[in-house]
């Protein structure tokens, strides 16, 4: 008998065993073998296809369907279109036809698209990507979408979404990767595919709260705020009991997931207070990147059904842990192989993509830095649990042990030891081979690597598409160095021990807050980017224009529209925050000093309240004058149209007098009597 998870789980997905039941055995077997080989389906199949989607959906309750992508603004786009048709006798009939199905059309002048589209060159199309399956929306009224994973291009055929440069990276590193497969030995498999589990951090706060906020309902943070009475000293709220009130939001939130196939598998309070984590079992990368933007979605939506708002802003309280979406992935073949598992049979294929993933990350890290920067997460990153901007891989002495026994050609001994609590009533259990290194960048685990730099609201496509481009460029130089040699174990091993000898400045087992850190990186050769801004020029550098056409992943404008887009969102951002800021002085927080200044000096005793009036009054000049200033500085900046020249600006200046203004404003808020804030205190909305 099912269970009850077993009975709802996928129910709202058109996996390939729903098809199966909608498609004659020829036509489903055609689907399957042109799928598994990742070739282009004909019109035939197309067809069967698309006739099977709409019974399958109609018989589901669906009206509508949506060609789902996702440009280049970290959030998703959708056109829904209805079955309706009306043929020429005036019949309605419902109809889905494989154009439906393949194409839609979608404004492409009108999404960020780096100026590759001008305002009169509209055109944009959307294509089906069969490799992540259609799914069911359903909303609060029970009206139910079908919804068709897409890419977005131009009329040019130029990606102007964050689908297009993963696919293609997935079919450069499968390639790459089956070529030194080969020179293993492995020359059965078929495909490399690429795994990945993705920890989703985020904060609930009361909805009434963030109304209450003009820079959290524009912004996603609190620009202001005095530090709380209470923060995460103790850390009573990891792990912590989950709330009745929170804990049935999470069961619903795992129910609507289920049913869109999504295993929802752990969920627990973070360390701040308001914080929590969603995490899913490993699926494949394009996949996992569609199913992470279902994640959030789902998690805000249900989250207003119980008067909370979700906060994915990577730092939405400045004095606590900020958010993280750590990446863990993996690789493995169609037989079975894992090809990252230290503890394998056969160590040569660890440390064959290992050596390579080592000289790949060195190589190339500024480009791992740079798919993660971006304004909210250069404010999480490098305190509170977020690891610092310095990119640095974490391997292990256990990890370094046993590939010395690999170059010896001798089997190392299991360092497993056993965990003895001390308790005899308590079972004694295996430790790990390793510890973890909660600040390293790029931790190797034992048999996967975690990326920890990715911010909670970013798309998973963009850094997973960067790992995956620099390991094939790496893959394919690697092929090309076994292909002179005889294929015998010495001379593999020596290619591979050259690798990590080259590159070995990339590891780093310590303690990545720790100062001395960062001065030895620096002798290293690593430079520490903590300013986003500074890193996008490397997108017009030769080798990253060279590295992404060689591995067919970026064109040369491509990059150049990706490198525009980089710098207004991060202009766009900043400019958000300051006219939040402006707006919050002018509108909100000098009235409440003035009617506060004036009350104190209709206090019968003057003498007790001078210095309070003489403080208040030389804040309320000092914000009247810095929000003067910050004003002049938007209105410069507005007029700016280059967007690299636009974030250039904003840095001399801007940030500065925000950060004194966030400053000033903090002194204020703790002298000010509950009645008259302005709005409603940090210290209110987490406790």
């Amino acid at each position: 008998m099912k269970t009850k998870v077993e009975k709802m789980f996928g129910t709202y997905v058109c996996s390939d065993f729903v098809l199966k039941k909608y498609m004659s055995p020829a036509s489903f077997a055609k689907y399957i073998k042109t799928k598994n080989r990742g070739e282009e389906l004909d019109v035939k199949t197309a067809k069967a296809v698309a006739k099977a989607v709409k019974k399958w959906a109609i018989k589901m309750g669906a009206t509508h369907y949506s060609h789902w992508f996702m440009p280049l603004t970290n959030k998703t786009a959708e056109k829904q279109i209805s079955f309706v048709e009306i043929m020429p006798n005036g019949k309605l009939i419902e109809d889905f036809s494989e154009k439906s199905l393949i194409k839609g059309e979608a404004d492409a002048s009108s999404f960020p698209n780096g100026g590759a589209r001008m305002t009169f060159e509209a055109r944009g199309y959307t294509v089906w990507d069969y490799t992540s399956p259609l799914f069911i929306k359903e909303d609060s009224a029970k009206n139910r979408v079908v919804y068709i994973p897409t890419a977005f291009c131009s009329y040019d055929g130029i990606a102007l979404d964050e689908k297009t440069p993963l696919l293609r990276a997935l079919e450069s590193l499968n390639f790459a990767a089956k070529k030194v497969l080969k020179h293993l030995g492995y020359d059965k498999v078929k495909k490399v595919d690429f795994f990945v589990g993705a920890e989703q951090e985020y904060f609930l706060i009361k909805t009434k709260d963030f109304e209450n906020r003009v820079d959290l309902k524009f912004t996603g943070r609190a620009i202001f705020g005095a530090e709380p009475i209470k923060e995460q000293e103790v850390c009573s709220h990891y792990y912590g009991m989950i709330d009745d009130d929170i804990s049935k939001f999470m069961n619903q939130v795992d129910q609507i997931l289920w049913k869109m196939g999504i295993t929802a598998k752990l969920q627990h309070n973070e360390v701040a207070p308001c914080q929590h984590e969603f995490v899913p079992i490993f699926n494949a990368a394009n996949i996992a990147s569609d199913q992470n933007q279902l994640i959030m979605q789902v998690i805000d939506n249900v989250a207003k059904q119980y008067g909370y708002t979700a906060l994915f802003h990577e730092k939405p309280f400045s004095h606590l842990n900020g958010s993280g979406k750590h990446i863990n992935w993996s690789m493995s073949t169609d037989t079975g192989l894992q090809l990252l598992d230290i503890n394998q049979k056969d160590k040569m294929v660890f440390y064959a993509f290992f050596s390579a993933i080592i000289s790949a990350i060195d190589k190339y890290y500024k480009l791992i830095r740079l798919s993660t920067a971006y304004r909210a997460n250069d404010l999480r990153l490098g305190g509170n649990e977020a690891p610092p901007t310095i990119i640095s891989v974490f391997a292990s002495e256990y990890v370094l042990n046993q590939i010395d026994s690999i170059k010896q050609n001798q089997s190392a001994k299991n360092s497993k030891t056993i965990l003895d609590t001390g308790v005899k009533t308590m079972p004694k259990m295996e430790k790990d081979f390793c510890d973890r290194n909660r600040t390293s960048p790029f931790a190797f685990t034992g048999n996967k690597f975690e990326f920890r730099m990715v911010g909670s609201s970013q798309c998973l496509s963009w850094p997973i598409t960067c790992i995956c481009t620099v390991l094939a460029n790496e893959l394919n130089l690697l092929s090309e160095k076994l292909d002179k040699t005889n294929g015998t174990r010495e001379e593999m091993v020596e290619i591979f021990d050259k690798l990590m000898a080259e590159h070995k400045r990339i590891i780093y087992n310590g303690n990545g807050y720790d100062k001395s850190w960062h001065k030895e990186a620096k002798k290293r050769g690593f430079e520490e980017y903590n300013d986003s801004s500074s890193i996008y020029s490397i997108l017009g550098e030769d080798d990253i224009i060279k590295l992404f056409a060689d591995t067919n992943v970026l064109c040369k404008q491509e990059l150049e529209l990706r490198q525009s887009t980089l710098y207004q969102n991060y202009a766009n951002q900043i400019l958000l925050e300051a006219k939040s800021a402006t707006y919050m002085i002018e509108k909100q927080v000098l009235p409440c000093l003035i009617k506060y200044d004036f009350s104190l000096s209709k206090f019968e005793n003057k003498k007790l309240v001078l210095s309070k009036i003489k403080d208040i009054e030389n804040s309320i000049k000092l914000l009247a004058t810095l929000n003067k200033d910050l004003k002049k500085e938007i209105e410069i900046v507005d007029k700016i149209e280059k967007n690299s020249e636009k974030t250039a600006k904003i840095n001399k200046k801007m940030l500065n007098l925000l950060q004194e203004l966030q400053k000033e404003y903090a002194k204020v808020e703790n002298v000010l009597p509950e009645n008259l804030e302005p709005f409603v205190t940090i210290n209110k909305i987490l406790f």
